[in-house]
């Protein structure tokens, strides 16, 4: 510019363009503060705002297996509890049903230890009595109906909040299955993007030299190579976002078993 080389139009066009990149840095840098902060404060340190990261994000290398077990659904602890809450509902409606019938309790005491054999067996002792706890379950028979039919309800009612977590589970998985292959697909279309418009980046530029294009030309090539990698980096961070949620769906990796001591539910 100062050698009478370049229009002073450029030369403020190419400030303008740095001075708004240098505050899209400081956003971005306070931003990065918040959320190391906010990670600090996760596994239990001061949030000093000063824990190293990784810059760079790393790239997904291993496939999702192809025909996943479905038991490995089972370990995700929402369908533990919900399994956990129908069988304790199923052992309510026993019990509720068991309550409605009559028990006989027979209860035995010898009142004198010089009492013959022969009168304990001739029924005219009074060491043995027959006592019938038949009263209740006939006196409070509308309750006790009504306190099975209570659980009979509340047991399909865990039944159905059963499926809708085993259900929930699998269109989770589902949907991080094909959301991962989407953007899987994105990514390399986007990377192809990248480098065409880094090399039309580079031609801008070269041609401007010459003076066949416009300065505007080559900061439109930039930008264009710019929000490539930008794009980039989003999709990537979209990756991890979506493995981490289907483990997180799977509750647990790809490869690790279900325990021992916790067998797999089952829908009955």
């Amino acid at each position: 510019y100062n050698s009478g080389l370049t229009a002073a139009l450029d030369v403020y066009l190419t400030r303008n363009d740095l001075n708004n990149e240098l505050t899209r840095v400081s956003e971005q840098e306070t931003e990065k503060t918040k959320l190391i902060r906010q990670l600090e404060r996760l596994i239990g340190e001061y949030p000093k705002g000063e824990l190293l990261v990784n810059a760079n994000l790393p790239l997904l290398t291993t496939d999702i297996p192809v025909g996943l077990p479905s038991e490995l659904i089972s370990r995700k602890p929402e369908l533990k509890a919900s399994w956990y809450q129908l069988l304790s509902q199923d052992a309510g409606l026993a019990y509720a049903h068991k309550q409605r019938f009559p028990s006989i309790v027979l209860s035995g005491s010898v009142g004198d230890s010089n009492a013959d054999i022969g009168d304990l067996l001739s029924g005219s002792s009074l060491a043995w009595s027959l006592l019938g706890s038949v009263s209740a379950p006939i006196f409070n028979a509308g309750r006790l109906k009504a306190n099975e039919e209570k659980a009979r309800i509340e047991l399909k009612q865990g039944e159905q909040l059963y499926l809708d977590t085993l259900y929930n589970a699998f269109s989770d998985v589902e949907n991080a299955i094909t959301t991962e292959k989407n953007l899987k697909n994105s990514y390399y279309t986007m990377l192809a993007a990248q480098e065409n418009a880094k090399i039309a980046s580079t031609l801008s530029f070269e041609q401007y030299q010459s003076g066949l294009v416009t300065y505007t030309t080559v900061l439109d090539a930039q930008n264009r190579s710019f929000e490539a990698q930008s794009t980039l980096i989003k999709i990537k961070n979209q990756l991890i976002a979506n493995r981490i949620n289907l483990h997180l769906s799977l509750g647990g990796d790809f490869t690790t078993p279900s325990l021992a001591s916790s067998p797999a539910p089952k829908a009955e």
